[in-house]
């Protein structure tokens, strides 16, 4: 509203007159007279409103005496009507604004002086439009003070009243006060005001406003946002959600307030809160509990519907005492049923999973008390039998935590009995010291069942836990009692029957002794397990009355009474009802009202227990059901002979005869046959023969081999035939079996038994008669019954075993007829992946390739199981489609039925599909009418093709229908209705969706598909009913199709509507759920954040399109509606009335009664055009060619490439292809125009009128393969003289439509047969197409041509002149010149070699090439001068290098096959004029075929540096490293079988790698590594005669260390870094594992160069020892190291350790080794073994001293001291040991002698150096000593002997702590890191801490740091463990 309207009028004149105009009545009269009001005319609310904010603004700019007065103002206006109300509400007006408080305080006193009613503070709420005003109010009012509002206040609804908390503590009701209740603040409707207008970011003044009373009185807003109505807005959510989460986790008087209130009116949200507090951090459960507690609240919050929190409190609560577990969750359970057991079971895996882990930070382990309490809870619950199953995991974990609780709970099934149940070595040595007692008689039955109830109930852990052993080993034993002797088993079944009778054992484990004894007594009378049940059941009798249910089981044992009257007698005297019981039979009912009388907590569980049977054999057929596979016959396998009578042994030749086949083994196989022939009689062969194959090779797949050995060994073949038919009946069983097809075990079982089956026969060179299994039938029998999941592994197992035949590997040709089945049915059975991984497994087994066999076509060409059983109906099959939803992997042929039950069984069908498509038969159409009448049998045939074709495209079509449409649906959905709370909504949208595009998809893929399958289909079946195919009526059969594609589409399409409901249902489920569970549990709007956060577009959509927080609007929701309404059909296709002969649509016969068999309005679709037929697609042809004619006639001579794509002539041919996809037969129509084009072409003489049709053909062979074949045929193979055409010849092949092998290949075919006018033909051709301005092929691609015609030439004549001069031509066309003169350009000589190497790389590619084209073409570039001067030939080579690596750089990215293609031909180039080369002279070929490789080795290193400089950062390693890898490859190849030669060759690449170095071309470091690592390389190297290789690639190593050098010495290794370090600890242990000698020989060299950080890789080196050595233990108590004959033989070493050494260096130390005078050397070994400041590099390894040099110095002295050592013991003229004078040197530290007699170690010159080198280095010199010394304890050798006793010595002669401590750190260094450890550092170290001489543990520095202690003592007891 404008200043200049009616309503600012009287304000404005008002404020221009100023106070003075209300200073009377009559002064207010005048100036509303003067604005027009009157007694007719009177002033609105909104114009009083106006003067009322005018006086406001206005009052602060008055003076006190000239004030406005509104008293009077009003007054005036009593004479008329005003609603003050109003007048307050029209103060949102633009520019109205409160500045004070006096002008909120004029407003309220000028409102109360004319109305005796409240102020209406409501005007204030909600939104003005003038927000700043709004704003300017709040803020004068929430400041203002509450007595002049005090009653308005009171009025609206509060955030709390006093005596909401008069229930609550005393501080909290005196925090709730009369002054926080009169609080401005204590108002919703204000605060709901406030945060709205906060939620803006434009309104800064609302944040101020809610700022000032979070400051004053948070706890009321907080509390008032929580009462606000839902949907909240985002703001207004982040502010609850950060101020709850404070105040439900503060303390002190204010969060209590705030959480006694917030559990008053928002208890949803108050447990979300905590919910969401104990997601974040388990911890702070403890927190929850104390709060729910303070507000009585605990019983509340447990009601909760997550269940894993429930549980957790209120077992916290429980272990408080504020909770009564089980009752709380017996309760819980009645109420929330089976899922909340599940959550109790999952609460309790968790917590049991932590405790065994030993890892719970979060919450301290469950006590075992309520442990108990859980399973005796869960146990008395019932429980659906998934979580039953998850119960027995479960309580097993738990008993083996604690075996106490079997004290304290019943055991599960499987559980207390299992063998997964430990305990303490302690406890089950001191049970089976009981159990020898009870079986000796030391003790008696009485005295060890008052022991168990005294170690049941005693409070020590240690008898629970012998108590429980007892009862588990005793029921652990059951399954071996028939295996005891009488007297023992007598024992037993006392004990077994004491326990129950005493009551010792209850729950579920009495119900397991209890079902153990009932099915012990339903064993044959007399057997050992009948008599065991007897006695038990004898000893707990008098408790039998407790279970009813149970005598009636026993009083169906039918040999019982007979045997032992008696018990029966007591069972009916005691129970008559379980009498009644047993005669009715035994029923659910029966058990549940009988249970009752157990007073056992699980009685339920017991019965269920005992009403089990126990397991038997692995076979358990139904012999009602009519077996699936007939291809297996058993019947006449075996013929058993009558002079045999077959029974099993007696009991204790069974025992004998089976402690033989469990004890038999291949070192004791001859003592175990000799014992089997002693005892196996011919009687016990079928008893035999059923152990075997049932109890051993069913189950142990593994000894297969074992007992097969076994058998042959007893060289019985009447045994063998036995084994054989058990293994056939027992795979006849389980094959047939239905549980076979469920149980993943029993096909484990069966594929054993093929194995076994496979091994007893195929394996031995014995067939599997036909008779007795047909193969190939089982698998179709398999197919057709859909038990391929059966069939196929087992023949795979049984076919496996040829690989070990002579006879039946491949290519026998009964293997390969079965072979060829499984291919078919793994390319067309649409088969599982791990059926599919079983025959690859086959194939790769026999060493077959899958591809390269021939699949059958067995499947495909038999005839349809539906015609032989009884006529298909597509009406059965659609009931299979359709009723009880779509199983598209189902594939289930009608099966033949018996005579009685086949009309039943189609009546049934038939009826059953009458539902869903009534009538279908009526909606089939015969087109034409007139031949079907004639021939009424063939309605029946196109019935059954249409049938088929549905049966065969339905599948893949729906399943990649509902696939898109499914993903296409989730992910729209899942976006739109991210903020929507109703699943219902969503659930209705994604099916409207997912139904349409499903239908609509299938329905466009299938329609082409089903188009063509049903015509061939129909032809096939013509065929087989007497139609020949020149009789064949094609028009019939294609108008037949095309009237009733529809139909059948309209079938695709509701299978695929029908599939896509419940896959776009367990797609959302998750959706849905999670909507449903935060509806109830929070009430709260719903927000997927995950989705809305992950779309980029949400913010940035228009607002139409933007979802809001309340979900989709009516408009947006429309969207989804109108999948509905979609129209897709509109007229079904016309048919013929067959009455009539006219064409009718097929509406009318709806309109008739006759129904269409889907509701039309549901499924439809587009109107298809009708397809043409072959005249209608010929005369457009004809047309369109004619058009073409005259546009190419405007300009024939130009090419069809230089039109513009828009030019009519590329117009009009892009229709031509077009038409056959419109006709009725577009393989055939097309092939028809290819044939019209081809004469066409061979017709015209005009350039474009080629270049179009070859283009059209061109066309057309893309359309239809069966046209570009039979085109390629044509052209290439048709005797016609039309085809020597050459300029159409060259228009075809430079369309690609004639391949230029199979061209030359014919042409030389016909010049050789003499096929007149070919000769010229071929010379014209070769001409156009090699030597013109444009050539579009190269000479070797005509190169069977050229041999031919070359031929011809030699012959001579003028016949021949033609061809003599077309290959002068040719010649002369690529010739070079023999030198590269300064003529030359050198550009153009590139040129010409570069097309040299292009045409070796055609030649290359050639799929025929062989040895002799290569030799060949070697042969012309030698003619052609390309080999023979040097400066050429290196060009040469240099210029096919480069092209190489371009093509490689150039295809990379795009195509990989095609990058290496140009490196591979170059690889094949060299290899092959290596192999040709010869030496000049004659003397040495093999020397100069190196020297050439050499020669071109070198040419690539060139280029290979020439790239590395130019490129650097960018160059590429990959071209390089795969032709030096091609090269190694071909070399070893071809020439590894002359090794003289060989060698040298690689050698060559020794040298060549050696050049490339990674020093020197970092950039193929990685490259280099692979190749001085390649399997043609190091292992070939290393291999060579005498070692000659190990120089060589001992430098490589070296080169490889020293590039290393900088980077390991430094910090952090970059990844670079680590895969080259990687790759180099990869390539030392290859070298560790298969060349330990030649680590052995250079350790020297690697130690020099390898930096003092890498410890791990020093080890990998020193680790290594001779392969003929075996190392001694080093942690072997005593070991006397002295002793070994190793210890005193000198290690080869082959690096040259004194080159090191300076010249005067090594003079003085021989001097002083010599005489041991004093030298002054000694005095400077410090300045000695410096480092020079100037010489230091990167690669030194950043140590300022020269360590190769004190390496060197430290082994050269070394081996010196040795050699004296050795030297003195012949000067010895004592009796001692002279052989052990190196030991003596050493023994003074081991041996505890005094200092005062010197050991001879302390008295020699090299001990003098390094005492010397000891003292006079400082720190890091003293460090790298030790380590060179440390560097020679290797595997056992003099040297390690020595050097570990001189580091002993040195240790123990050592005054300083600091030397000592050094001396430990480098040994214990290269401990501390992974595996290898060198055997003498360990030695050493060992010997160090344990010989008490060096008191190495009295030292500080072991006790210097906690760590360091730690490590020590780790140490220490490592290796005291060890030993």
């Amino acid at each position: 509203m404008n200043d200049n309207s009616e309503s600012v009028a009287l304000a404005k004149a008002m404020r221009e007159i100023g106070p003075s105009c209300c200073r009377s009545v009559s002064s207010v009269n005048e100036i509303l007279r003067q604005n027009g009001y009157d007694n007719s005319r009177a002033p609105t609310e909104q114009d009083i409103a106006r003067v009322l904010g005018m006086m406001v603004s206005r009052q602060g700019k008055s003076s006190s005496d000239n004030e406005w007065d509104f008293r009077n103002f009003a007054t005036a206006l009593n004479k008329y009507a005003v609603d003050w109300v109003k007048v307050i509400h029209a103060l949102d007006y633009p520019d109205f604004k409160i500045s004070d408080a006096g002008g909120l305080e004029f407003i309220i006193t000028a409102f109360k002086e004319k109305n005796g009613r409240l102020f209406p503070l409501d005007a204030f709420w909600g939104q003005w439009s003038n927000v700043e005003g709004q704003i300017s109010v709040l803020r004068e009012l929430v400041t203002a003070p509450v007595r002049l509002l005090e009653q308005e206040w009171a009025s609206f609804p509060r955030v709390f009243t006093r005596d909401q908390f008069s229930q609550a503590s005393p501080e909290v009701q005196a925090h709730a006060s009369v002054e926080l209740e009169s609080s401005v603040w204590n108002c919703i409707p204000l605060v709901e005001t406030v945060v709205t207008l906060a939620d803006n970011e434009s309104y800064e003044g609302a944040k101020l406003l809610l700022k000032m009373g979070m400051e004053s009185n948070a706890e009321l807003i907080i509390l008032a946002l929580v009462q606000l109505k839902t949907p909240w807005n985002a703001f207004h959510q982040d502010l609850v959600s950060k101020m709850l989460l404070a105040y439900l986790t503060g303390v002190g008087i204010v969060p209590k307030f705030v959480q006694t209130r917030l559990w008053q009116v928002n208890q949803g949200l108050f447990v979300s809160v905590l919910l969401d507090l104990y997601d974040d951090d388990r911890s702070s459960l403890a927190k929850i509990l104390k709060l729910t507690e303070s507000l009585n609240i605990l019983n509340k919050v447990l009601d909760v519907k997550s269940f894993l929190f429930a549980i957790d409190l209120a077992v916290l609560a429980s272990s408080k005492n504020s909770l009564v577990l089980d009752k709380w969750l017996q309760n819980r359970i009645a109420a929330g049923q089976d899922v909340f057991v599940r959550a109790c079971l999952d609460y309790l895996s968790e917590r049991i999973g932590n405790d065994a882990r030993q890892n719970t930070p979060v919450n301290k382990e469950l006590p075992l008390e309520t442990i108990a309490t859980f399973l005796q809870v869960l146990l008395a619950s019932p429980m659906s039998p998934e979580n039953s199953a998850i119960f027995k995991n479960v309580h097993s974990v738990c008993l083996q935590l604690h075996p106490q609780l079997v004290n304290l709970t019943p055991a599960a099934e499987g559980g207390a009995t299992g063998t997964e149940t430990s305990f303490s070595a302690d406890v089950e040595e001191t049970t089976t010291n009981y159990y020898k007692r009870i079986y000796r008689g030391d003790i008696s039955i009485p005295e060890i069942v008052n022991l168990l109830q005294q170690f049941k109930n005693s409070s020590d852990p240690r008898e629970q836990d012998i108590y429980a052993c007892m009862i588990h080993n005793l029921f652990d034993e059951y399954r071996f009692f028939s295996t005891y002797r009488e007297k023992e088993l007598s024992i037993t079944s006392d004990l077994f029957g004491a326990l129950i009778q005493h009551q010792l054992v209850s729950y579920i484990p009495l119900g397991i002794a209890l079902r153990y004894v009932l099915d012990a007594l339903r064993s044959e009378p007399g057997s050992k397990m009948f008599n065991f049940g007897a006695q038990a059941l004898s000893r707990f009798q008098s408790r039998l009355q407790e279970w009813p249910t149970y005598c009636s089981h026993l009083l169906q044992i039918p040999h019982l009474q007979q045997v032992h009257p008696e018990i029966v007698r007591y069972i009916h005297a005691t129970l008559p009802s379980a009498t009644a019981a047993a005669q009715d039979g035994l029923n659910q009912s029966t058990e549940q009202a009988s249970s009752g009388l157990v007073q056992q907590p699980a009685v339920q569980e017991v019965q269920r227990q005992i009403a089990q049977p126990a397991p038997s054999s692995i076979v358990s057929p139904l012999p009602s059901a009519p077996p699936v596979f007939t291809s297996l016959n058993v019947d006449t396998l075996l013929i058993g002979r009558d002079d045999i009578d077959y029974e099993a042994p007696n009991e204790q030749t069974q025992d004998k005869i089976l402690f033989i086949v469990n004890n038999v083994s291949q070192t004791n196989i001859d003592v175990k046959l000799a014992e089997m022939k002693e005892l196996l009689r011919e009687s016990a062969y079928r008893w035999f023969s059923n152990y075997i194959v049932v109890k051993r090779a069913s189950i142990e797949p593994n000894y297969h081999v074992l007992y097969l050995q076994f058998l042959d060994g007893l060289q019985s073949p009447l045994l063998n035939r036995h084994i054989l038919h058990e293994t056939y009946a027992n795979i006849k069983i389980l094959i047939n079996s239905e549980k076979t097809v469920q149980s993943s075990s029993d096909r484990t079982l069966l594929k054993n038994l093929g194995s076994w089956l496979g091994g007893m026969t195929l394996a031995r060179n014995r067939p599997i008669k036909h008779k007795n299994l047909a193969f190939k039938e089982l698998l179709i029998e398999g197919y057709d019954s859909n038990r391929l999941i059966v069939a196929i592994p087992f023949v795979c197992k049984v076919l496996e075993q040829c690989n070990k035949s002579k006879v039946f590997k491949p290519p026998n040709p009964w293997l390969m007829a079965i072979m060829r089945l499984l291919v078919e049915l793994y390319q067309f059975a649409d088969l599982k992946l791990h059926l599919k991984f079983e025959i690859e497994v086959l194939c790769n087994s026999l060493a077959l390739d899958l591809k390269d066999i021939e699949p059958t076509s067995i499947l495909k060409d038999r005839p349809p199981q539906e015609l032989v059983a009884h006529p298909a109906t597509l009406t059965q099959d659609f009931e299979r489609l359709s009723m009880g939803g779509y199983a598209p992997s189902a594939r289930m042929p009608v099966q033949a039925t018996a005579p009685s039950t086949a009309a039943a069984a189609t009546t049934t069908q038939q009826d059953s599909s009458i539902e869903m498509v009534p009538n279908l038969a009526a909606f089939v159409t015969f087109n034409p009418p007139a031949f079907y009448n004639e021939r009424p049998a063939l309605k029946r045939l196109v019935h059954i093709a249409i049938d088929r074709a549905v049966r065969e495209i339905v599948a893949p079509v729906v399943d990649r229908s509902v696939t898109i449409a499914g993903i296409s649906t989730r992910e729209l959905i899942m976006k739109d209705f991210a903020m929507e709370p109703n699943e219902e909504k969503m659930r209705k949208a994604a099916h409207l969706m997912v139904q349409n595009l499903a239908g609509s998809l299938a329905l466009v893929t299938c329609k082409e598909p089903l188009r063509v399958s049903m015509a061939n289909i129909i032809r096939t079946l013509f065929l087989q009913n007497g139609i020949t195919e020149q009789s064949m009526p094609e028009q019939s059969i294609l108008m037949t199709v095309n009237d009733n594609l529809d139909l059948a589409c309209s079938v695709i399409e509701k299978a695929a509507m029908e599939k896509a409901i419940p896959e776009i249902e367990e797609s959302l489920a998750i959706a849905f759920n999670a909507r449903k569970k935060h509806r109830e549990r929070t009430g709260q709007p719903y927000y997927d954040m995950a989705t809305y956060q992950s779309s980029r577009y949400p913010a940035s959509l228009p607002e139409p399109l933007r979802i809001k927080p309340t979900g989709l609007s009516p408009q947006q929701l429309r969207v989804y509606e109108d999948f509905a309404r979609l129209p897709r059909q509109a007229a079904m296709p016309p048919t013929f009335d067959t009455e009539r002969n006219v064409r009718t649509p097929l509406s009318a016969k709806a309109d008739a009664g006759q129904a269409y068999p889907f509701h039309t309005n549901d499924l439809t679709y587009n109107n298809a055009p009708i397809p043409l037929s072959a005249h209608q697609a010929l005369e457009r042809f004809v047309q369109i060619i004619s058009e073409l004619d005259k546009l190419i006639s405007l300009s024939p001579s130009m090419p069809l490439a230089a039109l513009p794509p828009s030019h009519e002539v590329k117009a009009l041919a892009r229709l031509v292809p077009m038409i056959p996809a419109q006709s009725f037969s577009p393989d055939e129509t097309a092939l028809m125009f290819s044939q019209k084009i081809v004469q066409l072409l061979y017709k015209t003489d005009q350039t474009l009128s080629r270049d179009v049709y070859a283009a059209l053909l061109e066309q057309l062979c893309a359309l239809s393969s069966k046209v570009a074949k039979e085109v390629t045929e044509w052209l290439i193979y048709a005797d016609d003289e039309r085809k020597f055409n050459v300029p159409v010849t060259v228009t075809l092949i430079k369309a690609g439509l004639v391949s230029l092998v199979d061209q030359d290949m014919q042409l030389a075919r016909s010049i050789d047969i003499g096929r007149s006018g070919v000769v010229e033909y071929t010379i014209k051709l070769i001409r156009e197409c090699v030597l013109s301005d444009q050539p579009c092929a190269s000479r070797n691609e005509f190169i069977n041509s050229l041999n031919i015609l070359n031929r011809l030439a030699q012959r001579g004549g003028k016949a021949v002149e033609p061809i003599v001069l077309l290959i002068e031509d040719i010649r002369r066309r690529s010739q070079v010149p023999r030198e590269a003169t300064k003529d030359v350009d050198n550009s153009v000589l590139r040129e010409q070699l570069a097309f040299i190497f292009a045409e070796w790389i055609r030649v290359y590619q050639l799929p025929t090439s062989n040895d002799k084209d290569y030799g060949a073409f070697i042969n012309s570039i030698q003619q052609q001068g390309v080999l023979k001067g040097e400066e050429i030939s290196s060009l040469f080579f240099r210029v096919c290098t480069e092209m190489s690596v371009e093509s490689y750089i150039k295809y990379k990215a795009t195509n990989t096959a095609a990058a290496y293609q140009g490196i591979d031909a170059f690889v094949k180039l060299i290899v092959t004029l290596v192999k040709h080369y010869s030496d000049p002279q004659g003397v040495n070929h093999s020397g100069a075929k190196v020297t050439y490789l050499t020669t071109l080795l070198s040419i690539i290193v060139l280029v290979l540096a020439q790239a590395h400089e130019q490129r650097r950062g960018q160059f590429n390693q990959k071209p390089f490293l795969r032709l030096f890898s091609g090269l190694l490859t071909e070399m070893m190849t071809s020439y590894e079988s002359s090794p003289a030669m060989y060698f040298q060759i690689l050698t060559a690449f020794s040298n060549t790698f050696h050049t490339l170095q990674p020093l020197v071309f970092p950039g193929f470091t990685y490259g280099w590594l692979s190749l001085i690592s390649h399997r043609a390389f190091m292992p070939k190297l290393l291999l060579a005669e005498n070692g000659k290789g190990w120089a060589s690639f001992q430098k490589l190593l070296v080169c490889l260390f020293r590039f290393l050098i900088p980077f390991l010495v430094g910090g952090e290794m970059r990844d670079t870094t680590r895969m080259l370090y990687k790759g180099t600890l990869r390539v030392l242990l290859v070298l560790l594992h298969d060349f330990p000698e030649f680590l052995c020989d250079y350790h020297f060299s690697f130690c020099d160069v390898i930096p003092h950080t890498c410890i791990q890789l020093r080890n990998l080196i020193l680790s290594a020892f001779p392969r003929n050595m075996r190392l001694p233990d080093p942690f072997t108590p005593n070991l006397k190291v002295d002793l070994l004959t190793e210890i005193h033989q000198p290690p080869r070493v082959l690096s040259d350790y004194t080159s090191s050494l300076a010249i005067s260096l090594k003079k003085d130390v021989d001097t002083y080794l010599r005489t041991r005078e004093q030298a002054a050397f000694l005095d400077n070994l410090r300045d000695i073994l410096a480092m020079d400041p100037n010489s230091q590099d990167l690669y030194s390894g950043g140590s300022k001293y020269n360590v190769p040099m004190i390496n060197s110095l430290v082994l050269y002295v070394g081996v010196n001291g040795i050699a004296q050592l050795h030297a003195s013991k012949s000067e010895d003229n004592s009796g001692n040991n002279s052989d052990n004078n190196l030991d003596k040197a050493s023994s003074s530290p081991q041996t505890g002698s005094s200092s005062s007699s010197p050991s001879p170690i302390a008295q020699t010159a090299s001990m003098d150096i390094f005492q010397k080198l000891l003292t006079e280095l400082d720190s890091e010199g003293r460090y790298l000593f030790l380590s060179a010394i440390a560097n020679q304890l290797r595997y056992p050798n003099s040297h390690t002997h020595y050097f570990s006793r001189v580091l002993l010595y040195l240790f123990f002669e050592a005054t300083q702590e600091t030397i000592k401590e050094q001396i430990t750190r480098v040994l214990l260094e290269r401990l501390i890191v992974n595996r290898p450890h060198p055997w003498g550092l360990l030695i050493t170290f060992i010997e160090l801490i344990k010989n008490p001489r060096y008191s190495f543990w009295d030292h500080a520095f072991t006790r210097i740091d906690p760590d360091i202690e730690k490590l020590f003592d780790s140490v220490s007891r490592s290796v005291k463990r060890s030993a």
